[in-house]
């Protein structure tokens, strides 16, 4: 299947995948769910999501080891500790439902999170343990189906106080985490082919030197410019997913 995309196709794959690294680098998400939505228009969002489940392993792990100082790993371990077992219990659903269904999943919780998170920047509500907990659960069963699960967890973990160097490295940290599980559940349940395993492997590597350019973009940033941006890139994953849903 890779052969038969074409040169330029995988040349575009390519420049992708060094872009949405260094807006992956740069935001701590985003980066993961854009490509996939690029490959998604490519070979199917049902193949993009194992692909990209492989790459963002390998660009996961670049960002949490460049941002170990910075991660709040008493934050990071109750986001594991609640969301681990609905990650594989997503991951088993993913294999049982339809591409449509998928892409509506993930435009309707996307759409759910904004509301919340305005009404807790309003109230100036903190994230506090039993929340944060609630949702790592709900998080976890969206990130066994969908790519980009980090969208709905943000305002969560923003909400704790964190900045954004935190922000980055302990989302670095839990989804590197949440992806090695998927993973696993993937390759068991013959839902990655070892030729879709070497695309996600080849974007993976490439998204590396995107993430180290993405680095130093965000130290130039202030935490409100993030936290716009964040909202900016969650509308137009909305409209994707949307688009998607109904092709």
């Amino acid at each position: 299947m890779i052969l038969d995309l074409g040169y330029l196709v995988l040349l575009t794959i390519a420049a992708a995948s060094f872009l949405t690294g260094v807006l992956h680098g740069s935001t701590g998400m985003a980066g993961g769910v854009v490509m996939a939505a690029i490959l998604a228009h490519l070979i199917g969002i049902k193949a993009a999501v194992p692909v990209m489940t492989v790459a963002l392993i390998l660009s996961h792990t670049s960002r949490a080891v460049m941002y170990a100082r910075d991660t709040d790993w008493s934050v990071a371990g109750r986001v594991l500790l609640f969301g681990v077992p609905t990650i594989v219990v997503g991951a088993i659903v993913f294999g049982k439902i339809s591409a449509t269904t998928v892409a509506i999943v993930f435009a309707a919780f996307l759409t759910a999170s904004f509301p919340l998170k305005y009404w807790a920047r309003r109230h100036d509500i903190r994230t506090g343990p039993v929340m944060l907990a609630a949702a790592s659960s709900v998080w976890g069963m969206l990130a066994g189906n969908v790519i980009g699960p980090g969208f709905f967890l943000a305002p969560f973990l923003l909400g704790t106080g964190m900045n954004r160097l935190t922000f980055v490295g302990t989302l670095a940290t839990v989804t590197l985490v949440m992806n090695v599980l998927k993973m696993s559940v993937f390759g068991v349940t013959d839902l990655i082919s070892w030729e879709l395993f070497f695309l996600g492997v080849a974007i993976g590597l490439i998204t590396i030197p995107g993430n180290w350019v993405g680095r130093f973009v965000l130290k130039t940033m202030k935490d409100s410019d993030h936290r716009i941006i964040i909202d900016l890139l969650t509308v137009l994953m909305i409209i994707n997913f949307i688009y998607l849903a109904i092709k």
